[in-house]
C-alpha cells in the first residue's frame, strides 16, 4: 500500500476497525423493518438516520418531505380452475389494481417477441415485470411473476399497472408452466387488493463542508426505503448505512477535503425513484456545482465488491490506481447504474456505484436476496460492509480533490449514449 497518503491511512484503518455502519444497520432491519415508503416505519427510520447525521457532526442534517404516488398492499388470490383445481400462494404487487380476474393464462419469457393483441384478456406469466404489461395499453387481464430462480420465495417490486398483479415463488411457476405444456390450456383466477393514493416520504440530507477550495461538491447517496416483506437489509439497508459511514469518517477529515461532501439518503426509489427525482428538481440551481455522485445499491451482501460508473471511459484510470494502491481486486465495469442515479446521469454529471460484483442484467439481479422475505439482516457480511466503505471513503477523498475531472455531459451527449447503450 505504498501509493496510499497518511490521511487514507487513517480513512482505511477508522473503515475496517468501527462496527457503526453494523450497528445502523441492524437498527434500521430490526426496529424498522423495511421501511416501505409513506408507513410509520419509514418516518422512523429516517428519524433515527437524521439523529445519525446530527450525532456525527454533519453541518444542517435535515428531512426534506416530498410526495408520491404509493400504496397500501391488501391481500390476494391465485386459483388454478382448470385442469385441476390448487390454490397457489401469492403476493400482491405494490401499485397494481384491484380487481378479480378469471381467463386463460398465457407464458411470456420476456425475449421473445410476442403480439400483444394476442394478450388481450388473458393472464400473462412471467420471469420479469415485463415493459409492456400495462393494462390500458395492453388490455391484458392480470399478470403473475414467477422468479426466475430456486429457492427464493415470491419476489415483490412495484408494476405501476391498472391490471391485478401477483407473484409466486419460482418453484410453483414452473408447476404452471408444466400444465401449460401438458395440457396446452389452463385457466386461472387471480384477485387482489392494493390501494393506490398520494402518500408522503423524506430525503434525509445533511452535508460535510471542505475547507473552502472550490465551489464543487460530491453527493453520496443510498435509497433507504425498501419493501412490506421483508427487512431490506441489502436493498437497500446496506448502502444507505455505508455512505453514512463514510460521511462520519470523512468528516473527521474535512480540513483535508478541497470540496464539499453531502450525504443524501433517498426514499421511495422502489417507487420510482420519487425522491431523487424531488432533490434534483428542489436543488437544480446546484447541479452545475456538483462533480460527481455515488448511488449506492445491493451491496454488502459478500463476496468482492466493484465499482461501476454510468459509461465514463475517464474514469477507469482512477480505479486502476485504487486497486493497485488498496492492493484489492475491485472489478471496474460500464454500465448503467441503479435507479437514483438515473436522474444525475440524465442531466450529464459523472456517476458511480458500488455493488456485489455480478454480471450485468436484472436477471442477475434477481440472482440475490433482494426483493424477497429472505432479504434479512443476517445476509449482510461485516468484512463486505467495511470494504464497501473503504473503496467509497478513499476514492471520495480522491475525487474530491483531483485537479482535473469530466465536465458534465450536455443534453445531446446524453441522448446519444441513452440511444446508444441503455
Amino acid at each position: 500500500m505504498a501509493g496510499l497518503s497518511d490521511m487514507e491511512r487513517r480513512i482505511l484503518g477508522e473503515a475496517y476497525s468501527s462496527s457503526e455502519a453494523m450497528r445502523n444497520l441492524t437498527v434500521l432491519c430490526d426496529v424498522y423493518g423495511g421501511r416501505f415508503a409513506g408507513t410509520p416505519e419509514n418516518r422512523g427510520a429516517a428519524e433515527y438516520l437524521l439523529g445519525k447525521f446530527e450525532e456525527y457532526g454533519f453541518e444542517d442534517p435535515h428531512l426534506e418531505s416530498f410526495t408520491f404516488n404509493g400504496c397500501k398492499v391488501g391481500p390476494s388470490t391465485l386459483e388454478i380452475v382448470e385442469p385441476i383445481r390448487r390454490d397457489v400462494p401469492c403476493l400482491t404487487l405494490p401499485m397494481t389494481g384491484s380487481g378479480d380476474v378469471e381467463s386463460d393464462l398465457v407464458y411470456v419469457d420476456g425475449e421473445t417477441q410476442v403480439d400483444v393483441d394476442e394478450l388481450a384478456g388473458k393472464i400473462v406469466l412471467g420471469p420479469t415485470r415485463l415493459s409492456f404489461i400495462r393494462g390500458a395499453e395492453t388490455e391484458v387481464g392480470g399478470f403473475i411473476w414467477t422468479h426466475p430462480w430456486p429457492a427464493l420465495g415470491s419476489p415483490t417490486g412495484c408494476l405501476n399497472s391498472n391490471i391485478p398483479g401477483v407473484s409466486v415463488k419460482h418453484e410453483d411457476g414452473e408447476m404452471l408452466r408444466r400444465l401449460l405444456k401438458r395440457h396446452g390450456e389452463v385457466r386461472i383466477r387471480v384477485a387482489g387488493e392494493c390501494d393506490v393514493f398520494e402518500r408522503e416520504s423524506w430525503n434525509v440530507c445533511g452535508e460535510i463542508p471542505g475547507n473552502g477550495s472550490s465551489d464543487e461538491f460530491l453527493l453520496f447517496g443510498g435509497h433507504y426505503d425498501g419493501h412490506e416483506i421483508a427487512q431490506a437489509a441489502f436493498d437497500c439497508g446496506a448502502p444507505c448505512v455505508a455512505v453514512t459511514e463514510m460521511g462520519r469518517i470523512l468528516n473527521q477529515e474535512r480540513q483535508h477535503l478541497d470540496r464539499s461532501l453531502r450525504i443524501v439518503l433517498f426514499s421511495t426509489e422502489e417507487f420510482g425513484c420519487w425522491g431523487s427525482q424531488d432533490y434534483v428538481k428542489r436543488h437544480r440551481d446546484e447541479m452545475d456545482d456538483l462533480r460527481f455522485t455515488y448511488q449506492l445499491d445491493c451491496c454488502g451482501g459478500g463476496g468482492t465488491q466493484m465499482v461501476t460508473v454510468d459509461h465514463w471511459p475517464e474514469l477507469e484510470p482512477l480505479y486502476r490506481r485504487l486497486s493497485a494502491d488498496l492492493e484489492l481486486p475491485i472489478p471496474f465495469d460500464q454500465r448503467r447504474g441503479p435507479g437514483d442515479s438515473r436522474v444525475f446521469f440524465d442531466i450529464g454529471i459523472p456517476t458511480g456505484s458500488i455493488i456485489d460484483e455480478r454480471k450485468q442484467g436484472m436477471l442477475e439481479l434477481l440472482k440475490t436476496y433482494r426483493h424477497t422475505v429472505y432479504d434479512t439482516l443476517d445476509k449482510i457480511e461485516p468484512r463486505s460492509l467495511r470494504e464497501v466503505v473503504a473503496i467509497g471513503a478513499v476514492s471520495g477523498y480522491r475525487i474530491m480533490n483531483a485537479e482535473s475531472w469530466p465536465a458534465h455531459r450536455g443534453p445531446e451527449e446524453v441522448d446519444h449514449l441513452k440511444n446508444r447503450t441503455l
